[in-house]
């Protein structure tokens, strides 16, 4: 099950109590991630839904400047709690003082990783260079690692070996900047875990990384924290021998919900809105995904799901990447080169200067 599908699923019966409390019917609808930045961009430009779901500060800006979103007042939620939302994803939330989202879950990078005597030492937090001290520590025969490579993975997936170094990858106003030495060599760094992983790992996205995890296929594994609640259920072998840590210098984006201009129902979308985030369902949220948004809810819970310290630390230390109106096209320009080199296609050096002269 995806993370959003918490909200249809009869086990918590939350749209039948809300349209049963409210009188207002929901048609809550789940577009496969493959087909879902099309169909929203044209829910922008036809009046089909009411609430979409948004990537956080990834799309924000662009959305807004293309009036593509409604300002949210909260006037009709007095008891939402808007300050029990972690800080740091209510920076998410809101641009230029003013309120676009209200969120679902968060991605950001955690490690999973098997207790063992070769990881005793892993620490809360781990850095780039620990954890390829880890990885190499194991025979590279037996695949004890694997990345989350695919195309539309790989940017992401880089991120914190970059950061590594002490780079990001585009300036304030633009410019691209790991074009460099220290560009290639957090780039060979990554390239370096590849011989440590499956070989089909070129391909693998959250789904290829949770059945390694669950299987018992690899002893570490970076995945994201909204896919937690997933890789910790039922199907997971020995998942008490599984322990967590957050990548030094991480990100993360928040899913959340936005108010299209175009709806002609304003007022009960945004009622809805408060209502599918609220406290309450929030809970069952992170209960069924792995990472809640609100910090009672961290609180609330942190003895029954081990990872919620970690992943509240990760928020607490993630750093998002500029607000750019074009960021999409940005990292789309990014991720075919980085897989190309990835795949040994093209070399780093040349990767890195195609990507200079799209941008």
């Amino acid at each position: 099950m995806t993370a959003v599908e918490v909200y249809n699923d009869p086990k918590y019966g939350f749209l039948e109590e809300f349209q049963k409390n409210k009188q207002i019917e929901v048609n809550f609808e789940i577009v496969s991630f493959n087909k879902y930045y099309e169909e929203l961009m044209k829910s922008f430009q036809k009046y089909k839904y009411d609430v979409v779901m948004v990537a956080g500060h990834l799309w924000l800006k662009e959305f807004v400047e293309k009036d593509y979103l409604a300002e949210l007042k909260l006037t009709a939620a007095q008891d939402y709690n808007y300050l029990d939302i972690v800080e740091e994803i209510r920076e998410e939330l809101e641009l230029d003082g003013k309120k676009y989202l209200l969120p679902s879950f968060s991605d950001g990078h955690i490690l999973v990783y098997r207790k063992s005597n070769k990881t005793k030492n892993i620490g809360e937090k781990i850095t780039i260079k620990e954890l390829i001290a880890v990885v190499k520590s194991f025979e590279q025969a037996a695949n004890p690692f694997v990345l989350k490579a695919d195309v539309s993975e790989i940017f992401l997936d880089l991120l914190p070996y970059f950061r590594a170094e002490g780079l990001e990858p585009f300036s304030e106003a633009g410019e691209f900047l790991l074009n460099n030495e220290t560009g290639i060599e957090a780039f060979n760094n990554y390239l370096v875990l590849k011989k440590y992983c499956n070989k089909n790992i070129v391909n693998f996205g959250n789904e290829e990384v949770k059945n390694v995890i669950q299987k018992k296929k690899v002893e570490l594994a970076v995945t994201w924290s909204g896919q937690l609640g997933s890789v910790m259920d039922n199907d997971c072998l020995e998942k008490d021998s599984l322990d967590f840590a957050y990548l030094e210098k991480p990100w993360k984006t928040t899913w959340s919900f936005a108010l299209n201009n175009l709806s002609q129902k304003k007022e009960a979308a945004e009622e809805f809105m408060y209502y599918i985030t609220s406290q309450k369902v929030d809970r069952s949220v992170g209960e069924h995904c792995g990472n809640p948004t609100r910090l009672s809810n961290f609180e609330a819970d942190r003895e029954k799901f081990r990872w919620y310290k970690v992943v509240l630390e990760m928020l607490i230390n993630s750093k998002n990447l500029p607000d750019f109106k074009n960021m999409g096209s940005l990292i789309s320009s990014c991720s075919g080169e980085f897989h190309q080199a990835l795949k040994g296609k093209i070399s780093v050096e040349e990767a890195l200067n195609n990507i200079e002269k799209l941008i």
